[in-house]
């Protein structure tokens, strides 16, 4: 799932290429695109013009920039080079898509395929859409201590993760034999997993993404009811909104267990609603970080 996303098509005669994009770069600098054709055989179809057709909106007018070949000691390689306009101002982006001419008088073009979750927001409508580029700045050498705070957010996250897999054991043994014992443990190991999630990806993501994007938080429904906002943010705020409510119904029993008085009724619903729980974080934690809707751009 953190591989690089691969664009390849291997079918002699035709010529062959690979693709691999990138969608961030730093402000201020030169953002590469590369591909590489395969030709199969001396007499094979070969590539006689490569173009990315750029825009700052995918409802905008697309402006073409070619690709030119690499050359090494006067001999040109299979590798086309294109470069795209630096943009200055953090979370602006390049959309784009290419288009290739073969020597056969082929033209053919290469389009993102959409991930799950973008097929799922389009109502499966659609399965492609244009590649991007997202301007950003650097957490690590702008943001006092960023390293360090970069490091934190990434640990704290997924540091959640293990206190939750502590959860669903105490969860289990709650469903085997349910004990006071074994609930007081379950709710102390989902409050642990609920604030070291909170801190990680809200108290510390609200700086990084300033620092990254030049903007704070931006959860669903902060711009607007029609704007689903920035995913990687609505995720968070929605996850940890859903555990703190979770905590909070059962905070009345958790005390009652505190004091020897246990409810076994109440201690197997917080087990189901936490089963769920799980279930929702796993599907949240599937959807790609810093995922973000084309039809809100």
């Amino acid at each position: 799932m953190i591989t690089p996303e691969m664009y390849r098509e291997m079918s002699p005669p035709q010529l062959g290429y690979v693709f691999v994009p990138d969608d961030d770069t730093f402000i201020d600098t030169d953002h590469y695109l590369e591909i590489d054709f395969v030709q199969f055989g001396p007499e094979s179809e070969a590539p006689v013009a490569a173009t990315a057709w750029i825009s700052r909106r995918i409802d905008g007018d697309f402006e073409p920039v070619e690709f030119e070949p690499v050359f090494y000691e006067g001999v040109q390689m299979d590798k086309w080079i294109a470069v795209l306009p630096t943009l200055h101002q953090k979370g602006q982006r390049w959309f784009y898509y290419l288009e290739v001419e073969t020597s056969t008088g082929r033209t053919f073009e290469i389009w993102k395929d959409m991930n799950w979750f973008e097929k799922l927001f389009s109502g499966f409508t659609h399965d492609k859409q244009h590649f991007w580029t997202t301007y950003e700045g650097s957490v690590v050498r702008e943001m006092p201590m960023g390293k360090i705070v970069f490091v934190g957010h990434i640990v704290l996250a997924f540091g959640a993760l293990l206190f939750l897999f502590h959860t669903l054991y105490f969860i289990m043994r709650i469903f085997a034999r349910s004990s006071n014992g074994w609930f007081l443990r379950a709710y102390r190991s989902l409050f642990w997993a609920w604030l070291t999630f909170w801190i990680g990806t809200i108290a510390l993501g609200i700086p990084i993404t300033w620092y990254t994007f030049g903007c704070g938080f931006m959860p669903w429904p902060t711009q607007g009811f029609d704007n689903p906002g920035d995913i990687t943010d609505t995720k968070s705020t929605w996850l940890a909104i859903f555990w703190g409510v979770l905590l909070l119904s059962y905070f009345r029993a958790y005390k009652a267990s505190l004091s020897g008085i246990f409810d076994t009724a109440r201690a197997r619903s917080f087990a189901i609603w936490t089963i769920v729980a799980i279930i929702v974080t796993v599907f949240v934690f599937l959807i790609p970080h810093s995922q973000f809707m084309q039809s809100n751009v």
